[in-house]
């Protein structure tokens, strides 16, 4: 990816000075974002800022690719680029392809991904009690805010839930939850994508979650370049 060139549209986003995440695999296997900035723009490449973590720089391998976000005009980028040497002085920082595959997000609370995962859904009633059903079904996509399901059971809007998702490489995780949208894709099918909201998560498996979801964003955008 040496030979890219920055287009026009890409100078439009991308400033000298510009504050950025730069989101790469971290120690447990999973994926962490880190705080960067735009310290220079070549035809060739781009220079920013070593990202750090408690102090200690990220480590980073030649060529190893990775992916950023950044805002501009109120308006959220994600972009995928790689690695091409390191220099410490007299600046910390990464020398970076050109920023590539650049996509327009939506700049929602938490970032979400398609991914299916089984669950488990039990129905609170109004007292606080546990109904005894467990309804079965999988995800569509999930977030560090809440999962959209997909399953054949309808639930009021408002609905508390205790919900059960077997997340890959963190494990079963439950939240108490509350159903916040219903939608029938197919009117002659009783099939259901119910958008459900976590009201209770510890910031350990939020963030847990989130770590996940960027790891498996950069999955997808390497397998996008094979």
């Amino acid at each position: 990816m040496g030979g890219v060139v920055i287009s026009s549209e890409s100078r439009d986003i991308f400033k000298i000075n510009q504050r950025i995440k730069v989101i790469v695999p971290d120690r447990s296997g999973l994926a962490e974002q880190y705080r960067s900035r735009i310290e220079d723009i070549t035809a060739e490449n781009m220079v920013i800022a070593m990202p750090m973590s408690k102090g200690v720089p990220v480590r980073l391998q030649q060529g190893d690719i990775f992916f950023g976000r950044t805002v501009i005009n109120h308006m959220a980028f994600e972009f995928t680029s790689s690695l091409l040497s390191r220099q410490i002085n007299p600046l910390p920082v990464w020398m970076i392809v050109l920023p590539y595959n650049i996509k327009k997000i939506q700049q929602r609370a938490f970032v979400r991904i398609d991914l299916t995962i089984l669950v488990q859904i039990r129905a609170i009633d109004a007292n606080e009690m546990l109904d005894d059903t467990i309804i079965n079904a999988s995800t569509k996509d999930i977030s560090g805010g809440g999962v959209q399901i997909v399953t054949g059971h309808k639930w009021p809007i408002g609905t508390k839930l205790m919900v059960t998702i077997h997340y890959p490489q963190i494990g079963a995780l439950t939240f108490k939850s509350e159903v916040v949208r219903v939608f029938q894709p197919q009117h002659e099918l009783a099939v259901f994508w119910v958008g459900i909201r976590f009201l209770e998560i510890a910031e350990k498996d939020r963030s847990n979650i989130i770590k996940f979801i960027f790891k498996k964003q950069l999955e997808q955008r390497r397998k996008e370049l094979e």
